[in-house]
C-alpha cells in the first residue's frame, strides 16, 4: 500500500470527483467505498450498499458529496449542510433517519470525534 502525503491525497479525491460529476451511479459507489463499505473486490459484484445507495439518493436530490454531505469510515454518512439537507422533500430526510441513527453535534464534539478517529487511522511507520 503507498499512503500520499495528505494534499496530494485531497487533489487525487478532487480529480476524481471531477471526473465522476455525471456518472451518479459511479459517484455514489465511491462513496460508498470511501465510507468502507466495501471491504473486498468480491464485494464489488454485491447489487445492493447501503452507503453507496444513500449517497446516489443524496446526489439526486441536489447534494453534492465531499462538500455537503462526506462518507466517513465506518460506514457512516455525515452531513456537512444541514440547512441544504432540511430543505429536502421529508421523504429523502425520512431514507436517512430510517437507515441511520441520527446524531447532532457540536463542532467541538465533532472535532474531538475526528480526532481521536484519525488517531486510529495513523499508521506507525
Amino acid at each position: 500500500m503507498i499512503y500520499l502525503p495528505v494534499n496530494l491525497n485531497q487533489r487525487v479525491v478532487t480529480g476524481i470527483l471531477a471526473a465522476l460529476q455525471k456518472d451518479i451511479d459511479t459517484l455514489s459507489w465511491f462513496c460508498g467505498y470511501m465510507a468502507s463499505e466495501i471491504n473486498g473486490s468480491e464485494d464489488n459484484q454485491k447489487p445492493h450498499h447501503p452507503i453507496a445507495e444513500l449517497s446516489k439518493t443524496l446526489i439526486k436530490s441536489g447534494m453534492e458529496p465531499f462538500t455537503d454531505f462526506m462518507p466517513y469510515p465506518g460506514c457512516r454518512i455525515v452531513i456537512l449542510n444541514s440547512e441544504k439537507f432540511e430543505s429536502l422533500p421529508e421523504s429523502v430526510q425520512a431514507v436517512v433517519q430510517q437507515a441511520f441513527d441520527i446524531k447532532e453535534s457540536t463542532g467541538k464534539e465533532a472535532q474531538r470525534i475526528n480526532d481521536a478517529l484519525l488517531q486510529e487511522l495513523v499508521v506507525q511507520e
